[in-house]
């Protein structure tokens, strides 16, 4: 887990544990509930699939699973959660 420089405000506490920057957390989930309307139902979907492939090459692989997979269990996003907790790569499905 990386540290994240500044004021405890400016930061997002993720279920996880993982503490990731306010407007990071912002600015993707408004690009991927943007973004999901488009995708298809009933095909599975990993996080970087719920993301323009422009912006995600400049985002950390890794923070946009694990904001992705929060909303999911938060009920933040339209997605449901496909397959083992425990894999490395989660798949989702829009519901």
């Amino acid at each position: 887990m990386t540290k994240q420089k500044g004021p405890l405000q400016d930061m997002v506490p993720l279920r996880s544990g993982v503490l990731v920057p306010r407007r990071f957390h912002d600015e993707l989930h408004e690009h991927v509930t943007t973004q999901l309307p488009s995708r298809k139902y009933r095909k599975p979907l990993k996080a970087k699939d719920m993301v323009a492939h422009s912006y995600y090459v400049t985002l950390d692989p890794w923070l946009v699973g694990a904001c992705v997979s929060h909303w999911e269990r938060h009920d933040e996003l339209e997605v449901r959660f496909l397959g083992c907790q425990y894999c490395s790569v989660r798949y989702y499905e829009r519901t």
